[in-house]
């Protein structure tokens, strides 16, 4: 009897698994995904089983699962949104499946480098979400200052975890990374410089995003840590000498800001992005020419890029999310490595 052929991608969607029912699922990637005609959800999963079957429930999603194995079956792409990736990510890979993961993949570039290397040699696809990179703002400013020559990128974020307990069904609470297995650190880091790294992929992701964008080639200079091991600041210059400054901030509820500013001899721009889960139009973009907002969905965006990927309309040497991944993750391994304390700086 001749088996009956897979349909092609092409006339169906892609049969998405999601790992981690947080607020990013119940606030972005399910509600965005479950309306597509491009994807089908049909699995989810989470360490808690009375969120999973909550999201089941709330989104139609045909079934949970608790085993990464159930998770799988008759999967196109495990969607990763939990805080620890990377044994999900060789178990997908392992299974034939495409992976798209939150960021960062590790913190430890060279895992992530391995993770890659195996998935290209496997022909599947390892993206990363780096929203920024698809963020219509950040573009805008680009094309107004397409060769900055010097800046500033900040963000300080006292509200992240309120926005997501209001995302999440009644009787559960956000996650936190507190509640995850520890993450392995290159062993060469010092403690100070691991919280360092920490503060920069966990917190500082999508800056650094926007500016290994805006400036391919920036390099580390210098990065400091508060005695209280909240907030870096951090020094970079591009392979011009361009200057760089970069601050992630500890806060107070309710204070927000994420701001990033590029200027030449001739031009500058601004950018104030969103509250977190907030709608994207409320990013703001200045210039000497005003304000613009209104800007559309990154996520979106993002999306589309994975769809159009998995459809093959990419190059296969077009450089993708993990390679992109590997230049912020790099970065923030070489500013973690130059991290001193106002301990280090007195002795």
């Amino acid at each position: 009897m001749t088996p009956t052929p897979t349909p092609s991608p092409a006339v169906r969607p892609w049969r998405l698994a999601v790992a981690g029912c947080g607020a990013a699922a119940f606030g972005l990637h399910l509600p965005l995904l479950t309306a597509s005609t491009a994807f089908d959800v049909m699995a989810v999963a989470d360490r808690d089983p009375a969120r999973a079957r909550t999201a089941q429930q709330q989104f139609a999603v045909p079934r949970t699962a608790t085993r990464t194995g159930d998770l799988l079956t008759d999967t196109d792409v495990l969607v990763i949104l939990t805080g620890v990736h990377e044994d999900l990510i060789e178990e997908a890979l392992d299974a034939g499946v495409h992976v798209v993961t939150e960021k960062p993949v590790c913190l430890d570039a060279v895992r992530t480098r391995k993770l890659t290397a195996r998935a290209k040699d496997a022909g599947l696809l390892l993206e990363v979400g780096a929203m920024r990179a698809h963020d219509p703002a950040l573009h805008a400013a680009l094309a107004h200052v397409p060769e900055p020559t010097g800046g500033w990128l900040v963000k300080a974020d006292g509200v992240d975890e309120a926005a997501r307990r209001r995302l999440l069904p009644a009787g559960f609470t956000p996650y936190t990374f507190d509640q995850d297995s520890p993450q392995p650190v290159p062993d060469h880091l010092a403690p100070h410089q691991a919280t360092a790294l920490q503060i920069l992929l966990w917190q500082g992701y999508h800056l650094l995003t926007a500016l290994v964008l805006a400036v391919p080639g920036t390099t580390a200079t210098a990065c400091h840590l508060d005695p209280d091991g909240q907030s870096v600041h951090a020094f970079l210059h591009g392979p011009g000498g361009q200057p760089f400054t970069l601050v992630i901030s500890a806060t107070p509820a309710g204070v927000f800001r994420e701001q990033i500013h590029l200027n030449d001899t001739h031009a500058a721009a601004t950018v104030d992005f969103a509250r977190p889960y907030e709608p994207a139009a409320t990013t703001w973009l200045t210039t000497a020419d005003g304000t613009t907002s209104g800007f559309g969905d990154p996520f979106a965006a993002m999306w589309a890029s994975i769809n159009a990927r998995l459809s093959g309309q990419y190059p296969a040497d077009l450089p993708t999310s993990a390679d992109l991944a590997l230049r912020v993750e790099d970065l923030a391994l070489a500013l973690a490595g130059l991290t001193r304390t106002r301990k280090d700086t007195r002795s």
